[in-house]
C-alpha cells in the first residue's frame, strides 16, 4: 500500500510539472477554412468568428501566414511559414488584410468577437492554387514576424485563381491498411493515396462500394467526408473502413465475439470511386478480399455435429422402440 501511495504521489508531481507545457486549445474559430475561385483583381470580404471557451481570459495575436505541405507527410497537416516568403508562387498572405492590422486581443471567458478580413487578388497573380491562413497565436506579438510557435489555431484560406488552370490527378495507391490472406471479421480498413498533379487545390470525394460473392452490395462508405484538401504537386492519404470494433482484447472468446458481432464471410469486391475538379472527373479502382471467421465456423461445425449425433441417436432409439412395439404385437 505504501509503495502504491509513493507511486501515486510521484505521478501527481510529474503531471503538475508538465501540465503547463501543454497548450490549451481555448479558442475556437469559424469557419475553419474558406475556399474561393477568383479572377485576378477580385476582392472578397469575409468574417472569422472567434470564441473563447476557456474559463480564463485568453490573449492572442493575429498573424497572417502562408503554408505548404510538411515534407514527406501525407496527412494534410499544414506547415506555416512567414508571409515574407512565397514558396513556388503559391502564397497569399500578402493578399489578406485584417481590420485594424496585426494586433493583440484579449477575450474574456465565453466572449465572442468577429474579425473582418479582406482578400484582394493581384492583377498579375499566377493562375491556380494559392493558400495561407489567419492565425490566432497565443500571447503577445512575436518578434520579427516569426510563426514557429506551437500554441496557435487558424482559419485556412484556399484560393484558385482563374487562368491556365490544370485539374489533373490520379490514385497513387489504393489498398488495405493491414494486408491479410483473409480477414476473420470486420473492420476491414482501407486507404487511398490521392496525387494532385495539377496546379489547383483539389478536394476529392467519393464512395467505396463493397459487394459480396453473389453481387449484393453490403456497404457504401463515404471517402473524405471532411472535405480535406490536396495541394498541387502533392499526395494526401485518406483512410476509411468497413465496420468498427470497440474491443482491444484478443483472447479466444473475445475474438469469437468479434466474429459473431462483426460477421463477414466469403469473397468481397471493394470498388472505389473518387470525383475531383471543376468538371467532376472520376477515378476508380477495385480490390478483392476474403473473410473467413474460422473460430465461429469451428464452433458452428461442432454444434452441427452434436445436433446430427443427437438426431441420429434419437432416430435409432425411435427405431428400436418401434421394433419392440411391433414384436410385442406379434407375440
Amino acid at each position: 500500500m505504501k509503495k502504491f501511495f509513493k507511486k501515486f504521489v510521484v505521478a501527481l508531481g510529474m503531471i503538475a510539472m508538465f501540465a503547463p507545457l501543454v497548450p490549451a486549445q481555448a479558442l475556437t474559430l469559424s469557419p475553419l477554412y474558406v475556399d474561393y475561385h477568383l479572377n485576378p483583381g477580385d476582392t472578397v470580404l469575409d468574417v472569422i468568428k472567434i470564441y473563447n471557451g476557456d474559463p480564463e481570459p485568453s490573449t492572442f495575436h493575429i498573424q497572417v501566414a502562408n503554408f505548404a505541405n510538411i515534407s514527406n507527410d501525407e496527412t494534410g497537416v499544414p506547415d506555416f511559414y512567414s508571409s515574407t516568403e512565397n514558396r513556388n508562387g503559391t502564397g497569399l498572405a500578402t493578399w489578406v488584410k485584417v481590420t485594424g492590422g496585426e494586433q493583440t486581443f484579449t477575450l474574456a471567458p465565453q466572449e465572442r468577437m468577429n474579425l473582418p478580413i479582406s482578400i484582394t487578388v493581384p492583377k498579375n497573380a499566377q493562375p491556380g492554387a494559392h493558400y495561407g491562413g489567419v492565425l490566432m497565436v497565443a500571447g503577445a506579438k512575436p518578434k520579427g514576424g516569426e510563426v514557429g510557435i506551437t500554441s496557435k489555431v487558424g482559419s485556412l484560406i484556399f484560393i484558385n485563381v482563374s487562368g491556365d488552370v490544370i485539374d489533373r490527378a490520379n490514385i497513387a495507391e489504393f489498398g488495405f491498411k493491414e494486408k491479410k490472406l483473409w480477414y476473420n471479421y470486420r473492420p476491414v480498413d482501407f486507404f487511398v493515396r490521392f496525387e494532385n498533379n495539377g496546379n489547383t487545390n483539389l478536394r476529392p470525394v467519393g464512395n467505396l462500394f463493397i459487394k459480396n460473392w453473389y453481387g449484393r452490395q453490403v456497404a457504401s462508405i463515404q471517402v473524405n467526408e471532411k472535405l480535406g484538401s490536396v495541394l498541387p504537386k502533392s499526395i494526401r492519404r485518406f483512410e476509411f473502413g468497413w465496420g468498427s470494433s470497440n474491443s482491444d482484447k484478443h483472447g479466444f472468446l473475445d475474438e469469437l465475439g468479434k466474429e459473431w458481432h462483426n460477421f463477414a464471410f466469403g469473397k468481397y469486391t471493394a470498388t472505389l470511386f473518387l470525383n475531383y475538379g471543376a468538371k467532376s472527373q472520376v477515378l476508380s479502382q477495385e480490390r478483392v478480399f476474403y473473410a473467413w471467421p474460422w473460430r465461429l465456423m469451428i464452433i458452428l461445425a461442432v454444434l452441427l455435429l452434436v445436433v446430427l449425433f443427437v438426431l441420429r441417436t434419437m432416430g435409432k432409439s425411435h427405431d428400436k422402440a418401434v421394433i419392440k412395439r411391433y414384436e410385442r404385437r406379434r407375440k
